[in-house]
């Protein structure tokens, strides 16, 4: 057994590592190599009186540049979300998705890409100093001063890890590698994805969507059919994802099937977003046929660049078809100060327990139904 302690819970649990995915791939000589598979780390909370199981496993689906490790402990020393979730009686399967962090990357995979520690301190720990956006100076809850040379920025910027350059390539391969989890786990999960992360969840749901419970999206990349963020610009073909997704009708062309419009901005402080032209017959929003039944909490930021358009991802998902989508901004429960690393942040705990809540009202309301 190992313990993770803080301040108001200690979780007693099992951990267990495996792989899943991946395929061999043969070289000019005949040889071959393991391509593709994915790290997982799973968690197996102890029962007892203070925590219940849960009838469901959580997958934790990190963002770009990162790796499982964010959910395991803080920048600042603290625990992470692993084991709030954990002492709530939650079993937890940390993922590295597939050539990040301990699942391999192959030359013959495609060049990686790496972002500078301005970039991330900017957008991510001192954007109240040095974000542009009109909610930046709100951000309060990073545990220091997000600059370099900070320990705590240093040792959250040492975990950062390369990605690889092509957005679909790296989509691809990990929708087939979460699959393949889902399919090893046996039973429903509910998918937490963080930013880039976020993709999985609609590419997961695709393939699998009866083994998909209920979806997290912790400020989703976005806006539709763009990217804002480290590496703004043209990004998303698919609307909320590079690699495809099965819409009715079927999008072959991306480019040519969507009719894209531009949807004015609902109040102050917001961008205008992208979204599919509404009408009838051809006109109508393409829709996410294997998405339809999803349960999809989208949770924005109060302080994060993500505040001015996660909007339009909400509004995107509702317009094609997504079953249940619900929007909270943490300002509005009570919940200040946070930045695009909420999770990470002082006051992580109370992000986790609004996401608990969620998922228990969530799953009372369906036992009603």
């Amino acid at each position: 057994m190992e313990s993770n302690t803080e301040a108001n819970f200690s979780t007693l649990h099992r951990r267990e590592v495996f792989y899943v995915g991946g395929e061999y791939v043969p070289d000019d000589a005949g040889n071959h190599t393991r391509q593709g598979q994915m790290y997982v780390e799973r968690l197996i909370p102890a029962e007892s009186d203070s925590s219940p199981s849960r009838p469901f496993p959580i997958i934790f689906i990190h963002g770009a540049t990162r790796s499982g490790a964010d959910w395991l402990t803080k920048p600042d020393g603290q625990p992470g979300w692993a084991s709030y979730f954990l002492s709530q009686g939650f079993e937890c399967y940390l993922v590295d998705l597939p050539f990040c962090g301990r699942s391999p990357w192959h030359p013959s995979n495609g060049a990686m890409l790496a972002h500078p520690a301005e970039a991330i301190q900017t957008m991510f720990t001192a954007s109240r100093d040095l974000g542009t956006w009109p909610q930046a100076k709100l951000h309060t809850q990073w545990p220091s001063t997000g600059r370099i040379g900070d320990p705590i920025f240093d040792q959250f910027f040492a975990s950062a890890q390369p990605i690889l350059s092509d957005p679909v390539a790296r989509e691809k391969a990990s929708q087939k590698a979460c699959a393949a989890l889902l399919d090893r786990i046996g039973k429903p999960a509910i998918l937490i994805g963080h930013s880039a992360g976020s993709s999985m969840l609609w590419l997961v749901a695709d393939v699998r969507p009866a083994a998909v419970k209920m979806i997290v999206a912790l400020e989703p990349t976005g806006p539709p059919f763009y990217k804002v963020g480290i590496a703004s610009g043209s990004s998303a073909p698919y609307g909320i994802a590079n690699a495809p997704l099965t819409y009715a009708p079927p999008v072959a062309d991306p480019d040519a099937d969507f009719t894209r419009v531009l949807v004015p901005a609902p109040g102050p402080g917001m961008m205008d977003c992208m979204g599919q032209a509404e009408g009838e017959g051809e006109m109508r929003p393409r829709q996410l046929v294997n998405l339809t039944h999803a349960r999809v909490l989208v949770v924005t930021a109060q302080a994060s660049y993500h505040a001015q358009y996660d909007w339009g991802t909400v509004r995107y998902l509702r317009q094609a078809g997504v079953g249940r989508v619900e929007h909270w901004r943490l300002e509005e429960r009570g919940v200040c100060g946070n930045g695009h690393m909420m999770f990470m942040e002082r006051n992580s705990d109370a992000v986790a327990a609004e996401v608990v809540r969620w998922i228990e009202k969530d799953q009372a309301v369906e036992a009603v139904v």
